[in-house]
C-alpha cells in the first residue's frame, strides 16, 4: 500500500499578504495532508505542530519542504535538525527537500520581477538582487557561489546587461551589516554610471516582512534606482517548485524506514 505523506511547507514569519499567499500555493498543490509551519529566529515550535497534525490526520510520513532562499542559511540547518528531532520523536520518517537555491524556478521569478520594473530596453539595462545573505562569514563564499548563478541566469533569461547578487546580511552584527550595505550602494552606483539608467533593484527575497518594507527601501535611499519592494511570493513556479520538491520527496520515502530523516541534496552551483 502506498505511504500517505504530509507535507510542512516551512518558511519565514511574513505579513499579512505573504502568508495568504502561502496558504494559497499550500492548497493549490497538493490535494493529500498539508500544513504551513512559520519559523523564527529561535522557534520550531509550528514546525512540530504541523507534524504533529499530521501525524494524527494518518499520515506515514512527513515531508518538509524550507521555502527559503539558501539551504547554507542557518534557519535552513535549523529546519535540517527538527527533521531528525521528529523522525525520532514520532516514529516516522522524515524527507528534508532543499532549499530554493538557483532553481531554474528561482530564475523565473527573479527574471518576471526584474523585467517589470524594465523602462523599455532590457538589453542597456543593469540588474541588482539583493538578498538576506547570510549571518556568518564562513557562508558567504557559498552564497556569493548561488548567486552568481542566479544573475548569470536572470541576464541570459531576461536578456539583461549587467545582472549581479548582493545580501545585506540582515541578522549579522550591525558593522558586518553596514559594510555590506555600503558595498551594496557602491555596486549600485557603478552600474548607473556604467549605464547612464536607472539600475533595477529586485528583492531576492520569499516574502515581505520588514526587510522588504522597511530596511531595504532605508538602505537604497538616493540611489539611481527603480525598485518596488516586491517579494518573490506570489508567482506560478513557486507552485511548479514546491510541487517538484514534494514529488521528490515522495519517491524518497520509497524505502525509508520509520523514525530515519533522508535530506536530499541541493543541486550543485
Amino acid at each position: 500500500m502506498a505511504q500517505r505523506v504530509g507535507l510542512v511547507l516551512v518558511a519565514h514569519r511574513y505579513d499579512r499578504e505573504s502568508t495568504a499567499h502561502l496558504r494559497t500555493l499550500l492548497a493549490d498543490v497538493t490535494d493529500g495532508p498539508g500544513q504551513l509551519a512559520g519559523i523564527g529566529h529561535t522557534s520550531l515550535d509550528d514546525v512540530t505542530a504541523a507534524a504533529r497534525a499530521l501525524r494524527g490526520d494518518g499520515c506515514d510520513g512527513i515531508a518538509l519542504l524550507p521555502m527559503i532562499v539558501h539551504s547554507e542559511s542557518s534557519t535552513a540547518h535549523r529546519v535540517v535538525q527538527a527533521a531528525r528531532d521528529l523522525a525520532t520523536m514520532l516514529g516516522m520518517a522524515v524527507v528534508v527537500a532543499p532549499a530554493l537555491d538557483a532553481a531554474a524556478e528561482i530564475v523565473e521569478v527573479l527574471t518576471d520581477r526584474a523585467h517589470a520594473l524594465a523602462s523599455d530596453d532590457a538589453s542597456s539595462s543593469a540588474v541588482v538582487l539583493v538578498g538576506h545573505g547570510p549571518t556568518r562569514d564562513d557562508d558567504l563564499a557559498v552564497w556569493e557561489r548561488t548567486g552568481m548563478t542566479v544573475a548569470a541566469g536572470v541576464r541570459d533569461r531576461g536578456g539583461f546587461a549587467r545582472v549581479r547578487a548582493e545580501f545585506v546580511r540582515d541578522d549579522a552584527g550591525p558593522p558586518v551589516r553596514a559594510a555590506a550595505v555600503r558595498g551594496l550602494r557602491e555596486c549600485i552606483a557603478q552600474d548607473a554610471m556604467a549605464t547612464g539608467r536607472d539600475v533595477i533593484v529586485v528583492p531576492w527575497i520569499v516574502g515581505a516582512g520588514r526587510l522588504a518594507r522597511e530596511r531595504l527601501p532605508e538602505d537604497l535611499a538616493g540611489l539611481a534606482i527603480r525598485f518596488d519592494g516586491r517579494p518573490m511570493l506570489p508567482h506560478p513556479a513557486l507552485e511548479r517548485w514546491v510541487s517538484r520538491q514534494l514529488a521528490a520527496a515522495v519517491t524518497a520515502f520509497q524505502g525509508a524506514a520509520r523514525g530515519t530523516t533522508v535530506v536530499l541534496p541541493r543541486a550543485p552551483t
